[in-house]
């Protein structure tokens, strides 16, 4: 299995898990709406900064900000470039960090948010002035 199906297959399951766990209509939206903007977000700032931001924005793991760190976390996780008591966000930025393999979890985030917009569209409502 490619790593982009494992990619794919894990944020159909979170993203689906979100709409399960989220019951107000506010809060999937404010998901879909992060989960749509996140891929800018790390193309423009990059992969430390971003998840940083997303940490640092977070007051719990039940808010949008939250929710979308953990599910990143855990697509490292499940293709193993996370160990269990990993954080991303130090992982990212850790200056031991090669720059191809700065690149290459760049890449990866990428894929995986590109992954969780798609799936965001596809399971999440939009906002009520969205048609």
């Amino acid at each position: 299995m490619t790593i982009e199906r494992r990619i794919a297959g894990r944020a159909k399951d979170l993203v689906g898990n979100q709409v399960e766990s989220t019951k107000e209509h506010k809060q999937e939206s404010a998901y879909r709406s992060l989960c749509e903007g996140f891929p800018i977000l790390l193309r423009s700032a990059g992969l430390a900064q971003a998840v940083s931001y997303l940490r640092a924005k977070s007051k719990d793991e039940y808010d949008g900000y939250g929710a979308l760190y953990g599910h990143l976390q855990e697509q490292f996780r499940n293709l193993e470039f996370l160990g269990a008591k990993e954080e991303l966000s130090e992982k990212a930025a850790d200056p031991g960090l090669s720059q191809a393999g700065y690149r290459l979890y760049s890449e990866i985030a990428m894929q995986a948010a590109l992954w969780h917009k798609r799936m965001a569209q596809a399971l999440l409502r939009p906002k009520k002035d969205e048609k």
